[in-house]
């Protein structure tokens, strides 16, 4: 909160979240909380993420910096995502309440739950505070409040964002009670979430330390996303279309749906327009009992995730060994002694990282097992006629779509202080590193995905579609350079993570989602309809290659902080 020179509070200047802490002062004391204190430090912490330096600001913005010193960038950008959401209004096209809930609560959850992890586990997992702040007379559970309540701030504001065009219209087609009943239940999956994941930490965090720690909790985001991919699959099978030409719809709910636990979101709207059932009352009643039971692990928990925090910092650092597969992909890539040490130094910088890890991995599995969805459905429809599906075809160029994510994540790095060492050298470093870059996270990352997906479209339907499924690797390459010149103005690695960016790659996922498809149908409509189009388009996509992997960059200038 801001002062006057009287050292008095101006009331004008309070920030709303502010105000909505003060209201909800009482039910922190009731957690054990020192209020006072938690007030503190999440407007301090805020305050620092609208101070901090700015993706745009250093694209060429940066004359700004100062009348925009206290412009929180995430806030800013949350206009794009409440468009975007408009696409859901087409749901009050379906006459089915039902339908219509549990499509947006999927929505919700997927959202939410992918962005909490992917952007915000740092700051629960975060070290420097428990240093910082924790051995002041501040307790564990306080601190661990502060860090779930600056967390929710941002979390809050999003599910705002893309809930909100669906919130407005409930109160237009539904009436007031459906309104506030959709308010709250947003409200209270956001909350969800949040006290999932800490739950989750807290847990793992008590029972092991060091290096097997991070990995655990690296796999836990992992089977998170996992689950929630394969629960869109069990939603498929709840859905059942009856008539396509008037967009009739029916939902086969039954008891042991009850895992999904959107479901239990949806049936407070499933009785208002059905009425009383026994599988809606089952629904309600594990979300009730499933709220009293997060509420009651994170009150024994949340002080738990502070006291073992430090944790993540013991045990015994991986060592520096490059694997044959670094060593030979490195010598026939890299021709250039300077691109040899960066593709080398960039491979073994990500794979120290867990904030790179955090950010990027539970993407990756999602990219895996969303294919493998496709597949048994296509399988499922088509009655086993499964090599005519287009789907199943093209699923290996389901890889482009970790491309912003990647190119977003490679841009910060919890030792980014080292960037000064690219003002002591007088050459031009940038285009030989980012060349470098680009191979080492191409073969370390995007190449074992797409070579294990095509090798079940080509198990499954032969080698004549070999030309098809090399010039989607191709073309991702070419996508990848492309995505890198777009997002990166700095060096790799020299930013620092602050929250006030962290829906960058979620922006740049559904911006760059746009370009995928109109690619890949460019690339079908050639390589479908144009005799010999595949070999044509692999020519083409050769020399494009060839030239950026040896030239691409050239002269490239980056912003150096």
């Amino acid at each position: 909160m801001m002062r006057n020179i009287f050292g008095k509070e101006s009331k004008s200047d309070t920030p709303f979240f502010i105000k909505i802490l003060n209201f909800l002062a009482p039910m922190y004391r009731a957690f054990g909380v020192d209020y006072p204190t938690l007030r503190v430090i999440v407007e301090t912490e805020m305050v620092m993420d609208g101070r901090q330096e700015s993706v745009i600001q250093n694209s060429g913005w940066g004359n700004k910096k100062k009348n925009d010193e206290d412009k929180n960038t995430f806030f800013q950008s949350l206009w794009m995502y409440a468009i975007f959401s408009l696409i859901l209004l087409f749901l009050f096209a379906i006459d089915n309440i039902v339908f219509q809930y549990t499509i947006f609560f999927s929505y919700i959850f997927v959202m939410l739950i992918s962005t909490l992890i992917a952007n915000f586990s740092t700051i629960l997992l975060n070290t420097k505070d428990q240093v910082l702040i924790g051995t002041k007379p501040v307790s564990s559970r306080t601190l661990s409040a502060a860090k779930a309540t600056h967390v929710f701030i941002y979390l809050i504001s999003f599910a705002a964002a893309i809930a909100g065009p669906i919130v407005i219209a409930t109160f237009f087609f539904h009436g007031i009670l459906a309104g506030v009943l959709a308010l709250l239940l947003v409200i209270l999956a956001s909350l969800w979430c949040l006290l999932l994941t800490i739950i989750i930490y807290a847990t793992v965090l008590k029972r092991f330390n060091g290096e097997k720690l991070k990995n655990i909790i690296a796999y836990s985001q992992i089977g998170l996303s996992v689950f929630t991919i394969i629960g869109y699959q069990i939603m498929n099978q709840v859905i059942q279309i009856v008539d396509p030409e008037v967009l009739a719809i029916e939902l086969n709910l039954q008891w042991w749906h009850v895992i999904v636990f959107p479901l239990w979101f949806v049936a407070p709207f499933g009785m208002l327009q059905d009425g009383w059932s026994m599988t809606y009352g089952i629904y309600i009643a594990f979300l009730l009992l499933g709220t009293l039971g997060i509420v009651l692990l994170y009150r024994v928990n949340n002080d738990k995730l502070e006291k073992n925090l430090q944790k993540l910092d013991s045990g015994e650092a991986e060592e520096d060994k490059r694997s044959l597969y670094e060593t030979i992909t490195g010598k026939w890539l890299s021709w250039d002694k300077r691109e040899l040490g960066y593709y080398h130094f960039v491979w073994q910088l990500t794979k120290h990282e867990r904030e790179f890890k955090t950010r990027l991995y539970p993407s990756l599995a999602s990219i895996l097992v969303f294919p493998a969805v496709l597949l048994f459905s296509s399988f499922r429809f088509s009655e086993g006629a499964i090599e005519e599906s287009v789907t199943f075809i093209y699923m290996p160029y389901f890889t482009m779509l970790m491309l912003p994510m990647l190119a977003v994540s490679l841009q910060y790095s919890k030792n980014y202080k080292g960037r000064w060492i690219f003002d002591t050298s007088s050459e031009n470093h940038a285009g030989v590193f980012l060349r470098g870059m680009i191979k080492a996270m191409t073969m370390k990352l995007i190449f074992p995905i797409y070579v294990l997906l095509s090798a079940v479209v080509i198990v499954m339907t032969g080698f004549e579609l070999l030309p098809v499924i090399i010039n989607g690797f191709l073309l991702i390459i070419a996508l990848f350079f492309m995505e890198v010149k777009r997002t990166i103005t700095d060096y790799p690695f020299s930013r620092q993570y602050n929250a006030s960016e962290a829906n960058q790659g979620c922006l740049a996922t559904v911006i760059f989602f746009g370009i995928v498809i109109v690619t890949t149908l460019f690339m079908f409509l050639i390589q479908e309809f144009i005799p010999f189009g595949a070999y044509i388009v692999l020519v083409l996509l050769l020399a494009v290659d060839g030239w950026l992997l040896t030239k691409g960059f050239d002269n490239t200038k980056l912003y150096q902080l």
